[in-house]
């Protein structure tokens, strides 16, 4: 049995003087082109072609170039959004958040507005809130649609609705 360490040898891959066949990274290398898959950039890959022109024109010579610059990182898509992008793809007419805001519907209305309102359909921008009667729906609004716009927004967010509609629905409430 042998006692200390074992002998590394310095191992150098390339002689003094050598330089290696790639090189130093240039821009080309971090690019995102078109492949024959995919003729087209995304426009996210646009973003990040664009993040590696402001990578190489901040650059410091002699510096590593960090393997995840700030310049090239994309940030995260909220799994909402792709589960919304695949569904409109393929056609289906659902909205995931729509159920959120269902449930969340008796704590951003007023207590008289709940029982008569529900949300009803979501369809491009337009959220659809169905009243129970023609009486209901003339009274809401006139007082409350504003302050259910407000509350609609701060609860989905001011991108994703576009415009709160009342609408009679022939179905009664749960």
């Amino acid at each position: 049995m042998r006692k200390g360490k074992h002998p590394f040898e310095n191992v150098s891959y390339f002689e003094p003087g050598e330089v290696s066949a790639e090189g130093p990274p240039d821009e080309t290398s971090f690019l995102v082109e078109p492949t024959p898959a995919r003729r087209q950039l995304t426009p996210r890959d646009i973003e990040r072609n664009r993040g590696v022109k402001t990578l190489f024109n901040h650059i410091i010579p002699g510096l590593p170039i960090d393997a995840d610059p700030p310049e090239t990182r994309q940030g995260p898509e909220p799994f909402s959004q792709a589960i919304e992008k695949t569904l409109k793809r393929l056609n289906i007419n659902v909205c995931p958040w729509l159920d959120d805001l269902t449930q969340a519907w008796p704590t951003l209305v007023a207590p008289h507005v709940a029982k008569v309102t529900r949300p009803g359909k979501w369809d491009n921008g337009i959220l659809y809130i169905f009243v129970t009667s023609s009486m209901h729906l003339f009274e809401i609004r006139r007082t409350q649609l504003k302050q259910i716009e407000h509350a609609v927004r701060a609860f989905a967010g001011d991108d994703r609705v576009r415009q709160v509609r009342l609408m009679v629905n022939a179905v009664p409430l749960p």
